[in-house]
């Protein structure tokens, strides 16, 4: 798995903030077109960090997700983005081999950090 990352601030200002609530989900929906698309997920900071939304297309290699960034669809909707004030950094990212499914935690443990990652080897 690939993803194609967002990550933004959303606008602040109210005519570019109305304008954005009306089309982000026309413009989800057009991520979704991307040759390759499988999902889309998005996130909000909970604490106002800098960028505020992250969001994550995701494809089924990181070739899919490296051509999908230069297909129309995402052309447009960055376009669209970029008109309501927004700014964007675009990143291409994969799962790093030492986690290639999630980690969790064990019941009991505080954390379970250590006794997971010791059972890695």
């Amino acid at each position: 798995m690939a993803y194609v990352m967002f990550q933004y601030d959303r606008p602040t200002d109210t005519q570019n903030w109305n304008s954005y609530n009306q089309h982000v989900q026309d413009w989800i929906a057009q991520l979704l077109q991307a040759p390759g698309a499988m999902s889309f997920m998005a996130y909000r900071t909970a604490d106002g960090a800098s960028p505020n939304t992250i969001t994550t297309l995701e494809f089924g290699t990181v070739e899919d997700a490296r051509q999908a960034v230069g297909s129309e669809p995402i052309k447009m909707v960055l376009r669209a983005l970029q008109s309501v004030g927004v700014t964007i950094r675009i990143l291409v990212v994969e799962r790093s081999p030492f986690t290639p499914t999630p980690i969790r935690a064990r019941s009991g443990d505080a954390g379970g950090t250590q006794s997971t990652l010791t059972n890695l080897s």
